[in-house]
């Protein structure tokens, strides 16, 4: 499997951005943080050459994040 090439600063900060954006969602609760932090995401997967694995990791902590405070229905 080919390396991607290093992320650019540019890139970094998105990723740094949608990080703040899930950890600002885990404490508040805001609705907007989590928005913010998918349209984050949503622009790092139109970057050619970002990191395909941590992208990946990040979707998967944004999932686990949305599961973890959305409120179960009885059943």
């Amino acid at each position: 499997m080919p390396h991607a090439q290093p992320a650019l600063p540019d890139q970094m900060a998105v990723l740094a951005g949608t990080l703040a954006h899930l950890s600002s969602y885990l404490q508040t609760g805001c609705p907007r943080s989590l928005h913010v932090a998918r349209l984050l995401l949503h622009r790092l997967d139109g970057e050619a050459g970002f990191d395909r694995d941590v992208l990946a990791f990040c979707r998967d902590l944004e999932e686990a994040v949305v599961s973890a405070h959305t409120p179960r229905r009885p059943t």
